[in-house]
């Protein structure tokens, strides 16, 4: 018997639901549901049942019929089995030999799964990103995994790339399947296998690397030379390939071998140097270690000269409309190869360059610095910079980084920025969002037990992201309180991150100001910071956001209400109380209050 209808029925009664009572007249996507459905009316006494309901609510359409046929309806589809209705022919399940977890779930949510991540489609990435966050579990089944790595060939990158991640959470135990079938002359697909592979293993598949190595082609043989920089053992082997290299293949090999911090590496760049300086101290751009920032400091004052062969300073370097230099790079390529770098000669560069316009961009370098390092030196540098007098307060981005990352407790100097710039925002309104200072706050997250700094760096070799963190050791709960005593929408980004769900105090005292400022300017951003303090069941939240809203969909009171701390009974309370209000038209919003009491009734409750 095809039982095809019964599932076509219920989607039909559940989008009749959404759309409302006064609509079933005019649904004939319903009644042609009901019509299909009828022949199994003679199979059982219960499908007689749903026939004789399903024709009467189409006839008279009321909600109470319509939410009697909705439970009736679930309730035989549940025991029929959930996946009922399912077309096509049994076949043998691919045992990949990586995992022997089988989830248990039905297969009808695994099937959407694997064919989101095997097929094209425009919902395609949509469901993976909703299967993550509510059934996370399912991508663990040994069915689900082979799927992910098929998906990593996408032609929608984001959903290439979201398998990339999900893939490279599992660990070690998904090596194996992503480098079943790897292809050195591959495209992009095998990309990704190989990020995944190098993220999770690093230098243990050295040999796998070297092997590839040996067939690889384009954009993998690229990032197989890159990844060689995890094992010392392959300076020799990417000496020689500077050699045999050209072009990004070269610049590959070069920036993996100076990222090692060996005398070997400090030798070869400084010979290498003498004949290419320009393309070294491109190369120091993303290499922090004592021997490269000796090098990048008489790299830029051998080629601080310009085109008439004047010697010059880096801050006429920055003139860049006036001058130009007699080599082929510039101030900024001068300036990115600063990052990462420390020692007295380094310093000396800060302390020279006196161009005002850009010291802020000078800053930012020698803050990142800081953060890379945590250098005593630079960290002294950027307080002494930022209090000269012609330089006051051009250098808030590095002294930030400097105080929060330095071992003396910067709460006192905090609390007089904080002020200084809740003055400067009675004038201008953004100077607080404007602020290096309220920058810096925003790259402090807790993590793992600790609160630590963390910034983004672009790797000129992947042109990809890569998050560098520094562990700081402030106090933040005496920070929290600088900040929620001079409120501003623009610290409530930081403060967002410095949750620590073990310390109940703290929640507690953050969810009672994020309340407060939620009353004051209802906003769905600040619910959601509510809900990660765990305060739950505040009176008035819902009162307060709807108050303020002029327009709002069915969609949008659902997502709200899912979204508001507490638990079921207060979220039932609450939602009752807004449909009471709106039929009342105590609310300003037009909105179906009717509709919506069908969902409360029949999901929330």
């Amino acid at each position: 018997m095809d039982i095809t209808p019964i599932y076509e029925l219920k989607t039909r009664l559940r989008a009749a639901a959404i759309a409302g009572t006064n609509l079933l007249s005019e649904d004939f996507r319903l009644k042609k549901a009901a019509e299909s459905f009828a022949p199994l009316a003679a199979s059982s006494p219960v499908f007689a049942k749903i026939n004789e309901m399903t024709g009467k609510l189409t006839k008279n359409g009321s909600p109470e019929e319509l939410l009697d046929t909705i439970t009736l309806v679930d309730a035989v589809i549940t025991t029929l089995g959930v996946c009922g209705g399912v077309s096509g022919d049994f076949e043998p399940l691919e045992i990949s030999g990586n995992s022997s977890v089988v989830v248990n779930a039905p297969y009808s949510q695994l099937s959407a799964i694997i064919d989101a991540l095997t097929t094209t489609g425009s919902g395609n990435f949509n469901t993976i990103i909703t299967a993550r966050r509510d059934t996370p579990e399912l991508f663990n089944d040994y069915r689900v995994k082979p799927a992910l790595v098929k998906g990593l060939g996408a032609s929608y990158a984001e959903l290439a790339d979201t398998a990339a991640n999900i893939l490279a959470g599992m660990g070690k135990e998904i090596i194996p399947l992503v480098k079943k079938g790897f292809d050195p002359k591959g495209k992009k697909e095998m990309v990704r296998r190989l990020n995944i592979i190098e993220e999770v293993c690093g230098a243990e598949e050295n040999d796998f690397y070297l092997e590839q190595l040996e067939n690889s082609e384009k954009d993998i043989r690229k990032v197989l030379i890159y990844v060689l920089r995890h094992d010392e053992k392959n300076i020799d082997r990417l000496i020689e390939l500077t050699k045999t290299e050209k072009g990004k293949l070269k610049t590959a090999a070069l920036a993996a071998l100076a990222s090692f911090d060996c005398e070997k590496a400090a030798e070869f760049f400084n010979e290498y140097a003498k004949k290419k300086p320009v393309e070294v101290i491109d190369i120091m751009q993303d290499v922090s270690s004592e021997w490269s920032s000796g090098l990048t400091a008489r790299l830029i004052d051998q080629l601080l000269v310009d085109d008439k062969g004047n010697k010059i300073t880096l801050s006429q370097a920055a003139d860049v409309k006036n001058v130009k230099l007699k080599s082929k790079t510039g101030f900024w390529g001068l300036n990115s190869a600063l990052w990462g770098k420390w020692g007295a000669d380094i310093e000396k560069i800060y302390r020279e360059f006196e161009n005002k316009e850009l010291s802020e961009q000078m800053s930012v370098r020698l803050g990142d610095s800081i953060i890379v390092t945590k250098d005593e030196g630079l960290m002294a540098l950027a307080i002494e910079l930022n209090n000269k007098s012609k330089l006051k307060d051009h250098y808030d981005y590095a002294e930030t980084a400097a105080r929060f990352l330095g071992t003396e407790n910067c709460s006192e100097w905090l609390k007089k920025k904080v002020r200084e710039l809740k003055l400067k925002s009675a004038v201008n309104k953004k100077a607080v969002f404007e602020s290096d200072v309220t920058r810096v706050l925003r790259y402090i997250r807790y993590k793992d037990g600790g609160y630590a700094m963390t910034i983004q760096n672009l790797n000129n070799v992947t042109e990809k992201w890569w998050n560098i963190s520094v562990p700081i050791n402030q106090d933040m709960n005496a920070i929290t309180d600088i900040l929620i005593k001079n409120p501003s929408e623009y610290y409530h980004t930081a403060i967002a991150e410095w949750i620590d769900p073990d310390d109940r105090e703290y929640c507690d005292k953050l969810g009672n100001y994020f309340v407060e400022e939620f009353m004051k300017k209802p906003d769905s951003y600040l619910l959601n910071i509510i809900l990660k303090t765990g305060i739950k069941n505040v009176k008035g939240l819902a009162r307060a956001y709807f108050n303020e809203a002029t327009t709002i969909s069915q969609f949008g009171m659902r997502n709200f209400f899912e979204e508001l701390p507490g638990d079921k009974d207060f979220k039932l309370a609450e939602a009752r109380e807004i449909i009471e209000l709106f039929r009342k038209g105590k609310l300003k919003a037009k909105f179906d209050a009717d509709a919506f009491s069908l969902w409360v009734e029949n999901e929330l409750k």
